[in-house]
């Protein structure tokens, strides 16, 4: 009887904590989890917080408007909520879904009905196993009829997309042959090609000169220290070496990347940063 009693209160025990961990320490479905990217994205220099500065005197005048930018959000279609956020901000942000992401079409009609621009954030190979790409990603060991058939089943779940970028890839953006068919598929339709630039040794900049593909590279990752003011020094400082300048800037859906943005949009008005979709910076 009382090895009866021992075992049920045991049981009890098990089901309340497990009970308390849906209740308390769980994610609510609303809060933004990024897919892991690990060492996929090229960190930024941590440094310590420090205030905003503004931009010097060449972005103003004269110089007004010669600096210009794309900013892409990556990894949407995991929460609505930052999104909404996200499209309540007055600038041509564009926004990368992953297919078969839990919202990934509520997503894409949301983005779509404020005419802002999506892109179909394309899982790819990563070099490290431990990372891995999600479903609809694409393998160096795929042959040429399976990387196309899954290039269509992931454009399909991503409806209006007007341009690619690569989630992940370090692997698979390194192979020509596998790396030129997806080009090939994206030039057939009539879409642009960003590079998010998870590895030096990316191909894609020789195979869309060859390919005469839409094209543009990631020149910043923004979020990397996920940290507001962290997030508009890296931005500001980077602004200010590189005036005068065309460039893709990636971030993600995180809380500080949201109050980063806007806290800066108005600010780059202000200073004649010309902010623009991605379509219109890719050659």
């Amino acid at each position: 009887m009382k090895l009866i009693k021992g075992v049920t209160g045991l049981i009890l025990l098990i089901i309340a904590l497990i009970t308390l961990y849906y209740i308390v320490l769980r994610t609510p479905g609303d809060v933004y989890r990024a897919p892991e990217r690990g060492a996929e994205q090229q960190a930024t220099e941590k440094e310590a917080p420090s205030p905003v500065p503004d931009l010097p005197s060449r972005h103003r005048g004269s110089e007004a408007g010669k600096t210009t930018i794309a900013i892409i959000i990556d990894d949407i279609g995991f929460s609505l909520a930052p999104l909404e956020k996200l499209l309540k901000i007055d600038a041509p942000l564009a926004f990368a879904i992953l297919p078969y992401s839990p919202h990934a079409k509520a997503a894409a009609e949301m983005i779509h009905a404020q005419e802002h621009e999506i892109l179909l954030h394309l899982p790819m190979e990563p070099h490290n196993k431990k990372y891995k790409p999600g479903q609809g990603g694409l393998f160096r060991n795929m042959t040429e009829q399976g990387i196309l058939k899954q290039l269509d089943d992931d454009l399909a779940a991503v409806p209006y997309a007007a341009g690619v970028n690569n989630h992940m890839g370090s692997a698979f953006m390194e192979d020509k042959d596998k790396l030129l068919v997806v080009l090939k598929y994206v030039q057939q339709k009539r879409l642009f090609f960003i590079d998010s630039r998870t590895t030096a040794a990316s191909q894609a900049q020789e195979l869309a000169r060859l390919t005469g593909i839409k094209f543009a590279a990631r020149r910043l990752f923004l979020d990397n220290d996920q940290s507001r003011p962290l997030i508009l020094k890296t931005l500001f400082e980077h602004l200010d070496k590189n005036s005068n300048a065309s460039m893709v800037i990636i971030g993600h859906p995180y809380p500080a990347t949201v109050a980063a943005l806007q806290e800066a949009v108005p600010q780059l008005r202000s200073q004649g940063i010309r902010m623009v979709p991605p379509s219109e910076i890719v050659k």
